[in-house]
């Protein structure tokens, strides 16, 4: 049909296809400012998560709640919907939780030990941790931990966290930020230390700033033996 068309009318028709192609090409991504004075307080989210470590790799689907400043509860679940592994924290006390050993393993984050990535779980407390940088920045700043040591936090020119580097080499990255209930939030977190341990969190429709309830946040061990890090043998 539209070969029959006069020829000014194809031209057109070109023409305007052209146009909205380069349009649609060089539309610029808007700009994802944070609201002044919003922050993070408290999140809800199914997420995908993959630990990698230089002994083993595992990965899945789960669910993260977090409420600030730094409790959380970290759920890895089988591809039945099974609970696999649990990682509770609670300022310094990290527990983590294996129903199929109806066993927990509990102390203080200094106390994680080496193997089996178990370090990796203390990192997060790092990764949710705001950076001691006042004021809305751009560039790289110097920090500090909560545990004390030296930081660096670059930030991009909108002001957003891009990833944070502390001295002995653990690093964090944010990555895919969206705007949910007027706060940015990243997508995608990457963590890695020295020792080889990489944890990637990507999060699917996160609940940002709703209400949460401390029982959410504190492990239920009734019936497990509950040992110390230094019992951990590997899951």
């Amino acid at each position: 049909m539209i070969g029959r068309w006069p020829g000014i009318v194809k031209t057109c028709i070109l023409i305007s296809v052209i146009i909205l192609a380069a349009g649609c090409a060089t539309v610029p991504k808007p700009e994802l400012l944070p609201t002044p004075g919003k922050e993070v307080e408290t999140l809800q989210s199914p997420i995908v998560i993959s630990v990698k470590t230089p002994e083993r790799s595992m990965g899945g689907r789960g669910y993260l709640i977090f409420k600030h400043p730094d409790r959380f509860h970290l759920v890895i679940l089988s591809p039945f919907g099974l609970t696999l592994f649990e990682v509770f924290s609670d300022g310094e006390r990290i527990t983590c939780a294996v129903p199929s050993k109806n066993t927990a393993y509990s102390g203080l984050v200094s106390e994680l030990p080496d193997r089996g990535g178990m370090k990796s779980w203390g990192m997060m407390q790092w990764a949710v941790a705001r950076p001691k940088v006042l004021g809305p920045v751009t560039g790289s700043r110097e920090s500090v931990t909560p545990d004390g040591r030296k930081e660096l936090v670059y930030f991009d020119e909108q002001g957003l966290l891009q990833r944070k580097v502390t001295e002995d080499g653990d690093q964090v990255v944010y990555l895919d930020y969206q705007s949910i209930n007027g706060v940015a939030f990243p997508g995608t977190i990457e963590l890695s230390n020295w020792r080889g341990d990489t944890v990637k969190i990507t999060f699917d429709e996160p609940e940002i700033n709703e209400p949460v309830e401390d029982s959410a946040l504190a492990p239920d061990l009734d019936g497990m033996t509950v040992l110390p890090f230094t019992a951990f043998q590997g899951f």
